[in-house]
């Protein structure tokens, strides 16, 4: 997974429990953040549209990985494991994909620290990869990144729900790709 987000322009942040936080960082040249806190990219530029094909991309690949890596499919004929979880087990996993700002810091003690991104954003991409399982699709694109894909890979991403989160009064577009 690790590769795969590196070798299209991500970075791997760290992991809680079976989450990633994996980030694409945008140079601060391509927007700006008005006094509401609402991000405006600049759309002369199709730096940010490539960045968000390649999030995409790089969880398309993970996905694929997955289903063809011989290590990783020996798990599903492993006699414990479908004793445990039952015929027709298999190694999955979830992404969310949302846009936006972040603060970038450093959270911890004097005994532990560890680098982090702290947004409402964050929060919302943790929110679309737990939703995976609720709608039963690997990836979820909010309607911010979709908004940003570039024409070639539109056609690709399908729309599957209009939703007002929690804490939210402004519905968010829920997207996914059909990788069957």
């Amino acid at each position: 997974m690790h590769s795969a987000v590196y070798q299209y322009g991500g970075s791997a942040n760290k992991n809680i429990g079976d989450a990633f936080l994996l980030v694409w960082k945008i140079p601060k040249d391509k927007y700006k953040i008005e006094s509401n806190n609402s991000v405006v990219w600049d759309e002369k530029s199709r730096y940010v549209n490539i960045l968000c094909d390649f999030a995409l991309l790089s969880f398309v690949k993970i996905i694929v990985k997955i289903n063809k890596e011989p290590k990783i499919l020996k798990y599903r004929h492993d006699h414990k494991l479908v004793a445990r979880l039952g015929p027709g087990y298999q190694v999955k996993m979830g992404f969310g994909l949302h846009l936006g700002w972040a603060i970038e810091g450093a959270i911890g003690s004097e005994y532990k620290i560890d680098a982090s991104y702290l947004s409402p954003n964050v929060n919302m991409a943790s929110r679309l990869e737990a939703a995976t399982k609720q709608y039963g699709v690997p990836i979820l694109i909010s309607s911010s990144v979709y908004s940003m894909r570039t024409p070639e890979v539109k056609p690709f991403v399908r729309n599957i729900d209009r939703v007002t989160v929690k804490g939210s009064v402004q519905p968010i577009g829920l997207y996914t790709v059909d990788l069957d």
